[in-house]
């Protein structure tokens, strides 16, 4: 059924102002929240479509807004790239991020640590991460305090610290130093972003200040999580993120990696896990307290015609498809379902038409917000383990 994020009433009826986050419900370790925001709050857990460079892969922010298809709250873009293109200078004179790309919700900004894994990486030191600009070759260091002013000067609402991210398979003193790293760069952080705030709502007469999330890291060692998970938790950051994850690793190791950091993260704190998308892998975080997400991976698997359904992935580049004339899923609301047929879409695919990766795309990007809708529902109705047991009952990878 087509489904429409609502506004709650614990938004005006249980509103605490001097608080970011607070707990609404709770069901064993998975809870539904309020995180507060400039923009306005926003019900915990939600699912982000990242938008890297102010625009979604063959979706428009037209889709994501409140009165489009796919009623995204929430989305997250690179401010590093965003700064080598349009440019901080651009993005100040269209009036900020959110104007700019002419979307109503909550804007999340990474740091851009995580394109230390991109083939523009140059090397990192103890002052910051060095990179080639991908559009003119330029040199570009990134810092704790260069990202600080890039993350403010786009005003996003919910900026992210300077992280060290290693790669699966880095050595336990690779993965060590980098710890380190992040946790001097984390401090740093704080420290930048907290001055330059004050400076900025000065400037820009701002009542709204912008917030700060902190990175938990330590690759795929217990000890390493657990250290850095209690270091990143110390500090006075808004909320905290376990980053590092989702990079190629078996799912075995990203759930330890997980669990390691989660025990030791103040549960009154709102828990992001970065890199997230699938919907088992989804369901399983929501059920540790986890409380929001982001992944290219609905896209992702969408551009190879890989299509989530309530039974699992269906493809629809098969010739199976060809003559079928039912939706991709019956009763789902997406415009793609409401409009088209799989036959329709198996034909755009094989004359290799653009616009057939927006329609499945549209389709798995709704899935995943509708996916969440039940998640909460069912959280609020103290059933989320038996909502969560019979639809991965039914789910196929």
């Amino acid at each position: 059924m087509p489904f429409k994020i609502k506004k709650i009433p614990e938004f005006s009826g249980c509103r605490k102002p001097n608080e970011v986050f607070f707990i609404t419900h709770q069901d064993g370790e998975a809870r539904v929240g309020i995180l507060q925001t400039k923009s306005g709050p926003i019900e915990t857990p939600f699912f982000m479509p990242v938008v890297t460079k102010a625009t979604g892969k063959h979706i428009t922010t037209d889709d994501y807004n409140d009165l489009g298809d796919l009623h995204a709250r929430a989305v997250i873009c690179n401010s590093l790239l965003l700064s080598l293109r349009p440019g901080v200078d651009v993005l100040q004179k269209a009036g900020g991020i959110h104007k700019f790309m002419n979307y109503k919700g909550i804007v999340f900004t990474d740091c851009g640590g995580f394109q230390s894994s991109s083939t523009f990486f140059e090397m990192k030191t103890k002052k910051g991460i060095h990179f080639r600009s991908p559009y003119d070759n330029k040199k570009i260091i990134i810092t704790p305090k260069s990202i600080m002013k890039i993350q403010l000067e786009v005003n996003s609402d919910v900026a992210m610290m300077l992280d060290d991210m290693t790669k699966y398979g880095s050595s336990y003193e690779e993965a060590k130093a980098a710890v380190e790293t992040t946790h001097r760069w984390g401090e740093e952080s704080l420290k930048y972003h907290k001055e330059m705030k004050e400076e900025y709502q000065k400037q820009y007469h701002s009542k709204s200040p912008q917030l700060l999330f902190g990175i938990v890291q330590g690759n795929f060692y217990p000890d390493l999580r657990k250290q850095s998970a209690k270091f990143i938790n110390s500090l006075d950051f808004d909320g905290v993120a376990i980053g590092g994850v989702a990079i190629g690793e078996p799912l075995k190791d990203m759930y330890i990696a997980v669990d390691s950091a989660l025990s030791h993260i103040d549960k009154k704190k709102i828990k992001y896990v970065m890199g997230l998308g699938s919907p088992r892998e989804l369901l399983e975080m929501i059920g540790r307290g986890i409380d929001c997400f982001d992944s290219i991976y609905p896209t992702q698997n969408a551009r190879h015609s890989s299509i989530f359904t309530m039974k699992g992935k269906i493809y629809l580049d098969k010739a199976k498809h060809e003559a079928d004339f039912t939706p991709i899923e019956e009763g789902c609301g997406c415009h793609t379902c409401q409009t088209y047929t799989k036959a329709y879409i198996n034909h755009l695919i094989k004359i290799n038409e653009p616009v057939a990766h927006r329609l499945r795309s549209i389709h798995n990007q709704y899935f995943l917000q509708r996916l969440m809708e039940d998640a909460k529902k069912a959280i609020k109705e103290k059933r989320f383990e038996e909502f969560k047991h019979e639809f991965l009952k039914h789910w196929k990878e």
